[in-house]
């Protein structure tokens, strides 16, 4: 980690390219930060995003993932600064942990051709790359520049600095970069572009780098987005893999800097003040997605599924949930669980009613192949209101189960509180808490939590933080009781 915070202050070197000949070019990068102003046009686009995926307990595994991009067009001049940075491990042990930062100036000097600079800095500890600086002069041709599709073509010479596997070593290269972008509507844009250095004297020392991606608009301020990243080095470490493949769908945040135009190439971004929505009868659905990916080097998957569903009537209500999460690191499964449930209610006088569920859970890292809980329950709402509802219920239930190859049966009693709370016209919280108890056995018990905060992007998606905590107080042998979970993604409402 010491050399990834050493290459982060090196990052405002790259800065230079950048164009500063202009008179007012500090302040409109100082106006691009501030969103006071919405009127005023900057020359600047900045956005930034991430995605997360944690787990505790049986399951050990971190994912993270964060990328930064400010990007200039003004008069003859353009420029873009940007970075990423990915990490992963497994069991304390690293299995992702890359950081490249990378800018570049170009000078228009006609409709098509331009000359620029360029400068990068890449690490990737796990493929023992200490460090990659590369940096060099190009000049580029636009096949196609207009409102909607840019297709451009640069090549030129540079020089590259190095240390990889210990070994320090720097060389004259060469520099072929090709990027595309289209832009179907105001809401969906697609991009792509593809990086050959080679070694100007040995053309099998190569690092080559590919990605592609879509975004898709949400409001002035957000989108979705998802990119697939490839990267190759014919000269890798002793051990290690030529190839990398990263794939990773998160929110996208823009930090100011767009147009307020109708024009074309300048989208209107302006969002509608969103309708207060009731909650409706009949049925409602969430489904929420939260994923990332590494291969080659960095070997990690997470990949984390959520459904919620409600029927509600007059007298009746008819909740299902079902939970999945998976994560592998290094060839290793690290997280394997499946959660689900339903679960019906008559309601009497809009507070009491009884109910009836049936709840299943299995979980291949805890060693529980499944585990079957029928239940009956009475309950009672606390607070039943159109922005807050709040219940308890209580009942006998009996529990199927096998651990470890062992199975094993029980009556049981099981208990639940139930919390939803829309805090504003954008924002939901909900948590949910239910118990399994042996009364034979006070020892034998499983407890299990669950919360969420939903922020609305449109009527029909969020962007969710969810959290899932479980205590089996009699586990497997040798596995842990408490397995903790904390996942980011994109939740779809229908």
């Amino acid at each position: 980690m010491k050399t990834t915070l050493a290459l982060l202050r090196l990052s405002i070197f790259l800065l230079l390219p950048l164009p500063a000949s202009e008179k007012h070019s500090t302040g409109d990068f100082l106006s691009a930060l501030s969103v006071t102003d919405v009127r005023k046009e900057s020359p600047w686009e900045i956005t930034g995003a991430a995605s997360i995926g944690l787990a505790k307990g049986n399951a050990k595994s971190n994912n993270y993932g964060l990328q930064a991009l400010a990007t200039y067009n003004k008069d003859q001049n353009e420029g873009h600064l940007g970075a990423d940075f990915f990490y992963s491990e497994n069991s304390g042990a690293a299995t992702t942990n890359s950081l490249r930062i990378y800018s570049q100036y170009n000078h228009l000097i006609s409709n098509h051709w331009f000359i620029g600079s360029f400068g990068s800095i890449l690490n990737n500890e796990i493929a023992d790359l200490e460090y990659r600086f590369d940096a060099g002069v190009t000049l580029g041709y636009y096949f196609f520049k207009n409102d909607n599709t840019k297709l451009s073509l640069e090549t030129g010479p540079g020089h590259t600095w190095e240390k990889q596997d210990r070994l320090s070593n720097d060389y004259f290269s060469l520099r072929l970069a090709q990027k595309f972008e289209h832009k179907f509507n105001k809401e969906l844009k697609i991009w792509q572009s593809t990086i050959l250095t080679p070694k100007a004297s040995d053309f099998d020392n190569i690092l080559f780098i590919a990605e592609a991606g879509i975004q898709i608009l949400l409001t002035e301020d957000w989108s979705l987005r998802t990119a697939l990243r490839y990267q190759y080095d014919n000269t890798p470490a002793s051990g290690q893999d030529k190839s990398d493949i990263l794939l990773l769908t998160g929110l996208s945040y823009s930090l100011g800097g767009f147009k307020n135009t109708t024009k074309p190439d300048r989208m209107t971004l302006k969002p509608k003040d969103p309708k207060t929505r009731k909650l409706k009868m009949g049925w409602t659905t969430t489904a929420a997605l939260s994923h990332s990916l590494a291969k080659g080097n960095s070997d990690s998957l997470f990949l984390g599924a959520t459904i919620d569903s409600a029927y509600r009537k007059k007298h009746d209500e008819t909740f299902i949930s079902l939970i999945y999460n998976f994560s592998e690191n290094g060839g290793d499964t690290s997280a394997d669980s499946l959660r689900a449930g339903i679960q019906h209610n008559r309601v009497f006088d809009e507070t009491y009613f009884l109910g009836g569920s049936l709840g299943y859970f299995r979980d291949d890292i805890a060693d529980v192949s499944y585990r079957f809980t029928p239940s009956a329950t009475a309950g009672y709402y606390f607070l039943k209101k159109k922005d807050i509802t709040l219940s308890v219920e209580a009942g006998p239930s009996m529990t199927f189960e096998e651990i470890s190859g062992l199975t094993d049966n029980f009556f049981s009693i099981t208990t639940a509180q139930n919390f939803t709370w829309k805090i504003g016209k954008k924002l939901t919280f909900s948590q949910h808490i239910t118990g399994i108890f042996d009364p034979s056995d006070r020892e034998n018990y499983i407890l299990s939590a669950r919360a969420k905060l939903d922020t609305d992007i449109t009527p029909n998606l969020a962007w969710r933080i969810a959290w899932a905590w479980t205590k089996d107080n009699t586990p497997a042998t040798t596995r842990k009781s408490t397995d903790t979970t904390l996942t980011t993604g994109i939740a779809l409402k229908f």
